[in-house]
């Protein structure tokens, strides 16, 4: 089961259901184009279990968008009371109590009056022009630089690429050689309780104006790295990266 949780939006279905809507509308789709796309996507995809997720799921994300289509409606209020999406619950009857709540009032909303359509404007997807064994300079708040370099580009399913970074353990204001930056030891990431371990950390942009490019500028490429692409890694966006650096790089 995809789920996290008894919420109707609380599954992964829901998550890439909300996620490709979304980017159909922002797209200029109209609803109902919107709409036949992911029915006709999802529906070849899903099983029987998953499909009444499907319909549950839709259903909210089109209310709140208040672009709810009737065909959608009549499915998902047939999975209600047909009772078939509680049978994934059988082995949990608290949780299978509960999801019955939430389905009695999502029946309940999605009878009433939906909000007026809400414009979905187009999703910013992050982009990257570095590529695997670059070096990249990065300025600090204190005017000082420090090294990192691209272990590999992340590529996401819904389009988002960005690095993935080992830190080396130099600060100083006159970048290195490039023999120098391959030599480089990593800085490691200390925890709160002052243990320490090396950590990969994939950095994104938090959106459109979330822009580092003023301060950070290629030094190398083709550089040594130590770490790999594999999971786990720790994330951040640009705009917390700073915040980050202080308090567990202990870079200033």
């Amino acid at each position: 089961m995809g789920a996290w949780g008894v919420a109707i939006l609380s599954d992964d279905i829901a998550e890439d259901i909300s996620l490709r809507y979304k980017d159909l509308l922002g797209d200029n789709y109209s609803s109902e184009e919107a709409s036949k796309v992911v029915i006709d996507e999802f529906d070849s995809e899903l099983d029987e279990e998953e499909i009444t997720t499907f319909w549950l799921s839709f259903a909210l994300i089109q209310w709140k968008l208040g672009r709810l289509q009737d065909e959608v409606k009549v499915k998902a209020l047939q999975v209600i009371d047909s009772g078939d999406d509680l049978i994934r619950w059988d082995e949990d009857p608290k949780l299978k109590q509960k999801r019955e709540t939430v389905l009695l009032k999502l029946k309940e909303q999605l009878n009433s009056t939906q909000p007026e359509a809400k414009k979905v404007r187009k999703r910013f997807i992050s982009e990257t022009f570095l590529e695997a064994g670059d070096a990249i300079s990065y300025r600090l708040l204190s005017e000082s630089y420090i090294i990192l370099k691209v272990i590999g580009i992340l590529e996401e399913w819904n389009g988002d690429r960005y690095p993935l970074f080992e830190i080396c353990d130099w600060q100083g204001t006159v970048i290195p050689s490039n023999e120098k930056i391959s030599q480089l030891p990593l800085k490691e990431w200390t925890w709160e309780n002052g243990e320490k371990e090396l950590t990969k950390l994939a950095i994104f942009p938090a959106g459109k104006r979330d822009d580092p490019i003023k301060r950070i500028e290629l030094v190398a490429e083709d550089v040594k790295t130590i770490l790999d692409m594999e999971a786990p890694y720790m994330t951040s966006t640009w705009r917390e990266f700073d915040d980050q650096l202080k308090q567990f790089y202990y870079f200033k």
